[in-house]
């Protein structure tokens, strides 16, 4: 599993260059499993970036990870659309891997080195068309520090194809 005081490295998506990211202790590591050629992450993107906005103090990462999917043809993708948070490539599956992500979008909210969520953000392929948002409530429940109630959400979309 991934450790604080860690790097994520690699290209970022939306502009092709390289980041290295740490891993910050004192903030909640939100971690989103996307993937260039699936329909759910796309439509996801406008959610995940109001809930970036919402939650400004915690630390905000996608992850494209599809060993089957160029980089040249991911990073087309991703320029296409207005996200707010880096997206790294990963296509030898290394973070896909550690987390044990299994589709995209596939979402982990990590807190002390715990994973306290984990899950489809909403219980909708489609957040426009969701009424649960399981992540959005999970983020809800740390700011407020009362119990997370659901920390293990059904995840809707496609596999990650490893």
């Amino acid at each position: 599993m991934l450790c604080f005081g860690v790097n994520l490295s690699g290209i970022d998506l939306r502009n092709g260059k390289k980041v290295d990211i740490k891993v910050e202790k004192s903030k909640t590591l939100v971690a989103f499993f996307l993937s260039s050629t699936c329909p759910c992450s796309q439509a996801s993107f406008d959610y995940l970036n109001k809930i970036q906005q919402k939650y400004p103090g915690h630390q905000f990462i996608g992850l494209n990870s599809n060993k089957q999917t160029s980089k040249k043809l991911a990073m087309e993708y991703y320029q296409r659309f207005e996200i707010e948070f880096p997206i790294i490539l990963d296509k030898e599956l290394t973070y896909a891997n550690k987390f044990q992500a299994l589709k995209t979008p596939h979402v982990f909210v990590k807190v002390n080195g715990q994973i306290v969520f984990q899950g489809g953000a909403t219980d909708r392929r489609d957040p426009s068309k969701a009424s649960n948002f399981y992540l959005d409530n999970a983020l809800t429940a740390l700011k407020e520090n009362t119990p997370i109630k659901i920390i293990n959400a059904k995840t809707l979309g496609c596999y990650i194809r490893r």
